[in-house]
Parts: structure tokens; C-alpha cells; sequence
């Protein structure tokens, strides 16, 4: 055991004259942090800003009955796709044909009437003439002549109203769309102040996506819609790797002083029917390009207490090659893809952290890798 305890004293003395203890090496190496850095760089940078949309069909009709009757036949199933004028129901008419012959039948009447009236107006005014009618006989004969005149208009207007009431009994398609489902079936009562609908057809192309945007880009907005056609694109939430292209339709004429925001919507082709109503979609408005932009990989980017900084490299004392950390607050002005564009705090030729930050301190030496 004493052989033992006297071997490792001797291996331990025994280091070369002139080496430093593992532990103070090790601390000279613990002095520079590796890092991973990346130049800031200057070029074209789109500006545009994310948002998530509602989709909304761009035009809903409820369709209602506009008198009362029975459904006599259902002509679209549900979910078919219609066109503007096509027959969706056919109601019960007969009690409204029975008037419509009743008033027809009237009119030849009034007729009749107003031809009698105006033969005896005119033997009237021939007896007048002659001294052998009294004025009161011309008076009433004229009268009469003139109340069938108006009864025939009443009965013209009456057969007007019930042919148009004849129409209501075939109900088409106001608008081209997808309708949804069928409420009321054949033999129903259906009545024209039904809150109801019978069903409710949607336009789904071209379609619709409501989005907010931060007031913070009113501006940007404003400039862009006024001088062309401003793009969106949207992802179609069920297939993650497709994009449906779009522009903006519309902007709000307020902000909303609750949420800092102001409505604005977009409009998108559609033609396969890859946006549907009530879906949320991500999107990406652009409003230009900024030639000059500055921007560094948006890994860089950490958040404080005091807002947002990043670590950029700089010389340190101790020879060319040593570099330390440098804490410096920046400006984000908004971030493409995974760069993020600078407004304020850096500028062309800096070097900052990408990874590696957690270790980083003000001022602490950094090996980039």
C-alpha cells in the first residue's frame, strides 16, 4: 500500500517543468465561448407582413319562399353547385292560377262594361246636342264611362300582381354558388315570413379572406394600393406546402381603438376550391420591395427586459485574432422568412452571434466557429 501511495506522489510531481496545472489551462480555455456568427448583410429584402385570414365566401344568399304554399318538388340536392337562375323549388300555384283566371275573366267584363259606357256617352252627348238629354243625363253617362276605364286598370294591375305571384312558385338560384343543405323538403308549408331559409347558397369563386393589420402599416398599405395591385399569398391550411396567390381587394376606412388594427380583405381566384368558407389561413401581404435593406439571419435576434438585441463581434486586447461579445440594441423592422431586417443599431460589414448566445455576456471572449 506505501509502494502504491508513493508511486502516484512521484507520477504527479513528475509533470514537464514549465506546464500549468490542468486547472488553470482549462480556465484560460473556458475564456473564449464558441460561437457561430454571421456578417450583417446589405441587398433586396420584399416588404411584407404575416397575418392569419378568415376565408368567407364572397357572396351568401339565404333563399326564402316569398308566399305561402306547399313544396311540390325539390330540383338541387345538397352541396350541388348551381347557377345564377337555376329552379331550386316549385310550390303549390293552383289557388294563385284559379285568381289569375278569375281576374282575366274580370278584365274581359270591365271591357265589356267600358264599351257600353262609352256608346252611351256618346248617345248622350248627341241628345245633349240637341236640346232633347238633360246636362245631368251627359254628366252620369260620362261618369260611367270613365269608372270602366279605371275598373280596367284595377283588373289589369289585379292579373299584373297575380302573375307575379305566379312567378314566386318557382324559386331559381339568385346567385352561382355551392349550395349547403336542404332545410324544407317536398310536401313542407313553407310561408313568405319564415325566418328560415330553405337553403343557402355560397360563392366560392372567386372567394374571400378577411385579415387585420397593425396601424403600424397604414401607411405602407395606403402607398402600395394607391400606386397598383398589392399581392397576397395564402397557405392552404390542410397542405402545408401550397400557396394560393391573391390581392387586396379592400382596406377598412377606420382603425379599431381596441385592437390598434384595421380590417382589411383580400380576394383569391379559387378555382380549384382550395380555400373554403370558415377556414383560417395564413398569409403573406407584400407591399414592395426595399432595395437597401439591412438584415442578418433572424437566429440572431434575442429578447431582454429592455427589448431586443443581438451579440456582435468585435476585437478584444490580446492579439488580431482575439474577439469578444458585444451587446447591442437593435431595431427590428420586420422579419422575411428567417432573416430579420434592421432599422437601427447595426450596419454593413458587422459580424454577430447566431448561436451560442446563452453563454455570452458583455464583453466575453468568443472563438467563432
Amino acid at each position: 500500500m506505501r509502494d502504491q501511495i508513493t508511486a502516484k506522489i512521484t507520477g504527479t510531481s513528475a509533470a514537464p517543468a514549465g506546464a500549468a496545472p490542468a486547472g488553470q489551462a482549462g480556465g484560460r480555455r473556458a475564456m473564449s465561448q464558441p460561437v457561430f456568427a454571421a456578417m450583417v448583410e446589405r441587398g433586396p429584402q420584399p416588404i411584407e407582413i404575416t397575418a392569419i385570414g378568415s376565408v368567407q365566401a364572397a357572396e351568401v344568399v339565404g333563399v326564402k319562399s316569398r308566399l305561402d304554399g306547399i313544396i311540390l318538388n325539390v330540383h338541387i340536392i345538397d352541396g350541388q353547385e348551381v347557377k345564377e337562375g337555376d329552379l331550386l323549388f316549385t310550390l303549390d300555384g293552383r289557388s294563385i292560377e284559379a285568381q289569375l283566371r278569375q281576374a282575366e275573366a274580370n278584365l274581359q267584363r270591365d271591357l265589356a262594361v267600358s264599351a257600353n259606357a262609352k256608346r252611351t256617352l256618346e248617345r248622350q252627348q248627341a241628345l245633349v246636342a240637341s236640346n232633347i238629354a238633360s246636362q245631368q243625363a251627359f254628366d252620369t253617362a260620362r261618369t260611367a264611362a270613365t269608372t270602366a276605364d279605371q275598373s280596367i286598370k284595377a283588373s289589369q294591375a289585379q292579373i299584373d300582381s297575380l302573375r307575379v305571384s305566379m312567378g314566386y312558385t318557382k324559386i331559381t338560384a339568385p346567385i352561382s354558388g355551392r349550395a349547403g343543405e336542404i332545410k324544407l323538403t317536398k310536401g313542407n308549408l313553407v310561408k313568405a315570413n319564415d325566418t328560415s331559409t330553405l337553403v343557402t347558397i355560397r360563392k366560392l369563386r372567386p372567394i374571400n379572406v378577411i385579415f387585420s393589420v397593425p396601424q403600424k402599416h397604414f401607411s405602407e398599405m395606403r402607398e402600395a394600393m394607391a400606386t397598383g395591385k398589392v399581392g397576397v399569398v395564402a397557405q392552404i391550411p390542410d397542405q402545408p406546402d401550397r400557396r394560393v396567390v391573391g390581392e387586396v381587394s379592400f382596406y377598412d376606412n377606420t382603425i379599431d381603438q381596441t385592437t390598434g388594427t384595421f380590417q382589411t380583405k383580400a380576394i383569391f381566384p379559387n378555382d380549384d376550391n382550395s380555400l373554403w368558407p370558415g377556414m383560417f389561413a395564413p398569409l403573406t401581404v407584400r407591399f414592395g420591395v426595399e432595395q437597401d435593406a439591412l438584415s442578418v439571419p433572424s437566429a440572431a435576434i434575442q429578447t431582454g427586459q429592455q427589448g431586443q438585441y443581438v451579440y456582435a463581434i468585435v476585437p478584444a486586447e490580446g492579439g488580431a485574432e482575439a474577439k469578444q461579445a458585444e451587446l447591442r440594441p437593435v431595431t427590428v423592422a420586420r422579419t422575411v422568412g428567417n432573416r430579420s431586417i434592421i432599422a437601427k443599431g447595426l450596419a454593413v460589414g458587422d459580424t454577430v452571434v447566431t448561436d451560442g448566445q446563452l453563454r455570452l455576456t458583455n464583453g466575453v471572449r468568443v472563438e467563432v466557429r
